[in-house]
């Protein structure tokens, strides 16, 4: 007897079938109800348009292998340069055997403390985009990282004149997990113990240089060509709050009850003054607005607005990039801390 085989887009009309079902039934769906549905239909989605395409992939339960040779051309430009590359990836294996001593220290510190001193370690959290981790930002880093990992072992492979064979990515279900430069194995492993040294630690040291060039961009210096020195910007209003639907995100605060705002402390010594209760005018670039101030939970005594600010991006940097400060900032932390 024949098993019956259905189409992915059967199973998608299926998995919607239930998700509406179950939905009308309980009066509702949780987040994580959302989002688990949400994956499987995507991934429904996802295997039609790959079994409909032309492009090279492979499904194993519910992991699945994209491979492309997209790439190669961009990785053999840059790879020519061999002798740079070569004495560059020297440079990367001698990093990498102080970074392993460094982590193994690190390690054995840590288990000393804990074990011999007594003093908690740190905890440590999985970190998912979406779940604990922002969606976008962690997406954006993931995607960054992994990117210039794979690009730099295939820039190292082909200055080692090691063919490459393609490119790709793997996911469980929709979620990406990683991405892969696949050499030809048997040039690799003829090659001398240095050279495959070289490939190995390409992807970390490129990693770990982005995590420099990106804390760089954290710093005061680099954030001065970026911010404005006056004023300060709103990035978040709370739900709720007195600000709430009175000023949004965005607005330029230039004065609240007659005192300008210049910068960060001069916010801050006006705002610690405020008293709940009272009414104070607010003005920004968008005009003048009257609000009543509530209590803060931490501090009954002190009056509460509702937003979050930080320094006001400039603007023909602005127009460039169309971040807000606090999204760019949350960008680079993000693929700085992973």
């Amino acid at each position: 007897m024949n098993r019956l085989k259905l189409e992915y887009w059967q199973w998608f009309i299926i998995v919607s079938i239930i998700a509406t079902t179950y939905a009308v039934v309980k009066g509702g769906l949780s987040k994580n109800e959302i989002v688990l549905f949400a994956i499987l239909l995507l991934w429904f989605s996802l295997l039609q348009a790959l079994k409909r395409s032309k492009i090279n992939a492979e499904k194993h339960a519910i992991f699945l292998i994209i491979r492309t040779e997209k790439g190669k051309g961009f990785i053999e430009k840059i790879g020519k340069y061999k002798r740079f590359w070569k004495i560059t990836g020297t440079f990367m294996v001698i990093v990498g055997i102080l970074g392993m001593f460094f982590m193994l220290f690190s390690l054995l510190n840590a288990i000393y403390l804990t074990y011999f001193k007594s003093i908690p370690a740190m905890k440590t959290q999985l970190l998912i985009p979406g779940y604990t981790i922002p969606l976008w930002y962690g997406l954006f880093a993931f995607v960054t990282i992994i990117v210039v990992h794979e690009f730099s072992h295939g820039i190292l492979s082909r200055a080692e004149n090691i063919p490459i064979k393609s490119l790709g990515v793997f996911f469980a279900f929709i979620i990406p997990l990683g991405a892969f430069v696949e050499p030809e194995e048997e040039v690799f492993n003829k090659k001398p113990w240095l050279s495959q040294l070289r490939v190995y630690s390409a992807g970390s040291f490129a990693n770990l240089l982005l995590a420099v060039i990106v804390l760089f961009a954290l710093t005061p210096l680099a954030m001065h060509v970026f911010f404005q020195s006056e004023g300060v910007q709103v990035v978040n209003v709370v739900k709720g709050s007195p600000a709430y639907g009175v000023l949004e995100r965005g607005d330029m605060i230039m004065d609240i009850r007659g005192t300008p705002i210049k910068n960060f402390k001069s916010f801050y010594d006006t705002v610690k003054q405020l008293k709940p209760g009272k009414k104070i005018k607010i003005t920004t670039e968008r005009g003048s607005f009257a609000l009543t101030l509530a209590a803060r939970k931490d501090n009954p005594k002190r009056g509460f607005i509702g937003i979050e600010t930080f320094l006001p991006i400039k603007k023909g940097i602005f127009h460039i990039v169309h971040f807000l400060p606090l999204d760019l900032i949350s960008l680079f932390r993000w693929v700085f801390f992973l």
